[in-house]
């Protein structure tokens, strides 16, 4: 095995779904969107968390770990984290080979546990090993924590400790700022969303999709523990998740319930909402760094109807005059424009502007309205997203 960039070629990683799904929205850019999808991205984001700590003080303590980090100039609470990379790295005679989410998930710093390894052969602890992904991506280098037979055993718990990488970005969740509350991973296109549903003191907000709670936290924070933000999600696990980030981070005027939000309108008709925030469950096609993707386009269509009925469901329980905000971190049409134009034709829901607005326009060809949604491009801001702002 060689040290070089994956041999596998691009298509070979992707269905022809995928393949389709891409070209539909990208055209002729959409090789250069499947080859930039194996790829971390380059800035990794934090949210600075102000209830805790103001964003200068944080970026300065980051530095201090000798972390190269910057402040965005329109989201004062959004740090860039400079992710480094490639590097070549030497190879083991002796190898670990991971699963889709691991692989990605050491791409982005992480180390390598036992529930993530798919074969590993004869391992002591502190053999040498290469890190390599289903595709044959060799990801970093480093230290069997445990050998083959605890990790076929007992399935959990730290088994490598990688200590050379393809791409060097740190360990977030390591960092006593992590711990502390004062900062949470998020991209900048999640922050971008909080923002736009532009939730203000003392007002009602509902997260229909809350769990992990990462926007929900982010609306928490910017309204200043202040007014009611209600969170539902139908997994519990998830929303224990949740629970642990709202705590962690000091998000004291959030109620967090397990909940099919699709029939709220019905099981709460008391809860009216001065704003809602819709961000179901979506093919994550704009997600990088990405293996392999064998999405189907019966999936994303699926996915598409669910969708659905989350705007449907918001729209009854949102003030007349309330907003909506929709997003998913994906590109596809199906999940984007074609999902705004059921929210205006049969939710009574139309489309205003968003601020701030740092991606791209929407790719209506017949728009209803001057009103733009709002897209970001893998091979523009490092990740496919879409967000629409509505009024009832």
């Amino acid at each position: 095995m060689t040290n070089q960039e994956p041999s596998s070629s691009d298509l070979d990683r992707f269905s022809s779904d995928v393949i389709q799904l891409v070209g539909e929205v990208y055209g002729d850019d959409g090789a250069a969107v499947l080859e930039s999808f194996p790829k971390p991205i380059t800035t990794y984001y934090v949210r600075c968390n102000t209830l805790k700590i103001p964003p200068r003080e944080l970026l300065a303590r980051l530095e201090g770990r000798g972390i190269k980090v910057s402040q965005h100039q329109i989201l004062p609470e959004a740090l860039g984290i400079q992710v480094e990379g490639p590097f070549d790295i030497p190879t083991s005679d002796q190898r670990v080979v991971v699963d889709k989410h691991t692989a990605e998930s050491v791409l982005q710093g992480a180390n390598v546990y036992a529930p993530g390894i798919i074969e590993c052969g004869y391992l002591r602890a502190g053999d040498r090993v290469s890190v390599v992904s289903e595709m044959n991506d060799l990801l970093g280098t480093g230290d069997a924590v445990m050998n083959t037979n605890d990790i076929l055993t007992f399935r959990k718990g730290l088994a490598v400790n990688v200590q050379e990488r393809r791409y060097k970005s740190p360990q977030v969740r390591e960092l006593p700022e992590f711990t502390e509350g004062l900062l949470y991973p998020q991209s900048l296109a999640a922050m971008v969303t909080s923002r736009v549903l532009g939730a203000r003191e003392g007002e009602c907000i509902v997260d229909m999709n809350c769990a992990p709670g990462g926007k929900m936290s982010h609306i928490s924070q910017l309204i200043g523990n202040t007014g009611k933000v209600f969170g539902l999600d139908r997994n519990s696990e998830k929303v224990a998740r949740a629970r642990r980030t709202l705590a962690r981070l000091g998000c004291s005027n959030v109620t967090v319930s397990i909940h099919d939000s699709r029939y709220v309108a019905d099981d709460l008709p008391e809860l009216i909402a001065d704003r809602v925030l819709v961000d179901p469950p979506c093919s994550a096609l704009g997600i990088r760094p990405k293996i392999y993707d064998s999405t189907s386009k019966d999936r994303v269509r699926a996915l598409a109807d669910y969708q659905k009925q989350f705007l449907k469901a918001a729209a009854k329980i949102v003030k007349r005059g309330g907003v909506v905000v929709y997003s998913v971190c994906t590109f596809t049409i199906q999940e984007c424009e074609e999902v705004v134009e059921f929210a205006q034709h049969e939710c009574g829901l139309h489309l205003v502007e968003q601020d701030p607005f740092l991606g791209s326009t929407d790719l209506r060809k017949k728009a209803a309205s001057n009103v733009s949604c709002q897209r970001f491009h893998p091979i523009v801001n490092e990740i496919g997203y879409f967000i629409a702002k509505f009024e009832r």
